[in-house]
């Protein structure tokens, strides 16, 4: 079939016809892209909600303690601006052991995405697998996690690892055993007085999980006095930053921003307490959000019980 088009002296038919054909393409490129990001939404979407299937939905107390728990994922913006909740590479979990201590850990593996959510379930997995050996030395169970991650390519590919924090905590005697691979260190606030500190020096963790097989970790011992609350949390929490500024330097929320909420927060109840937190973390960030995932453990001890 042949057409043909009729042109007048000025030939406007012509070029008429070159911009139909551009704006022709260039819609057809925009709907392909459209069509690319909806499918990046649900792919991304079915992993980030086979990844809270690990996340405890409800958390057994021993007596005198009160304890919560959140996951947040990072969020990235894509075609259009609209936001999309990143399967996430943070975990946390609390169990309770037959002799009633409680188990404790936040992991966190690095960077972003499906590799990071991928890792973590392996974590999670091989953990279920080798709890009920009811490990009593943390950091004897820290090193065989990491001995048994060591193998798996999913984790160590592209210099990746996970950082972890497993404590058990004693109900009874209220000790807090602990080990940090490569974790941010805990903090313990006084209720009385509002004061905060890390349970150790800032150095004490050991090396992440994944890097090297035969890492030795050490064992925390902590005391959970009446009247205060213990912060596990993964670096997404404190490394929460606003859109850059010309001429100003890198702000973060950072240690003095946790400091500062847990001191505002006193007089809250644990899970309002908790939900200050997010708060004052996401807004520190001027409504961009944190650009990492985040988990915390909080706990409360009561009183003298």
């Amino acid at each position: 079939m042949r057409c043909y088009f009729c042109l007048d002296n000025s030939r406007d038919y012509v070029f008429l016809l070159h911009a139909v054909h551009e704006g022709a393409v260039m819609q057809a490129r925009a709907e392909h892209d459209r069509v690319l990001a909806e499918k990046l939404r649900r792919e991304i979407e079915s992993v980030r909600k086979l990844q809270e299937t690990i996340i405890p939905q409800n958390i057994d107390c021993p007596p005198g303690y009160k304890i919560v728990a959140r996951y947040e994922s990072s969020q990235i913006q894509v075609m259009g601006g609209r936001p999309v909740t990143m399967a996430g590479g943070d975990y946390y979990d609390v169990f309770t052991l037959p002799d009633d201590s409680v188990v404790m850990l936040v992991g966190d593996a690095s960077g972003h995405g499906m590799k990071a959510c991928l890792s973590i379930m392996t974590m999670h997995t091989l953990m279920r697998m080798i709890r009920q050996n009811e490990f009593r030395d943390t950091a004897k169970f820290v090193e065989y996690v990491n001995s048994q991650l060591c193998r798996q390519s999913i984790v160590y590919d592209e210099g990746g690892f996970i950082t972890l924090l497993y404590g058990i905590l004693n109900p009874r005697t209220h000790e807090f055993q602990w080990t940090s691979a490569g974790h941010p260190i805990p903090l313990l606030q006084n209720l009385q007085t509002g004061e905060v500190h890390p349970l150790a020096d800032l150095d004490a963790g050991g090396l992440p999980l994944g890097i090297y097989e035969d890492a030795e970790h050490t064992v925390q011992t902590s005391t959970i006095p009446p009247h205060s609350r213990l912060l596990i949390y993964s670096d997404g929490l404190a490394e929460a930053f606003p859109p850059p500024q010309e001429g100003e330097k890198h702000r973060e929320f950072g240690q003095e921003g946790l400091y500062r909420t847990l001191r505002d927060s006193i007089e809250m109840p644990l899970p309002a307490a908790l939900q200050r937190l997010f708060d004052a973390s996401s807004e520190f960030t001027g409504g961009q959000g944190r650009h990492d995932d985040t988990s915390v453990v909080f706990a409360e001890r009561n009183g003298s019980t």
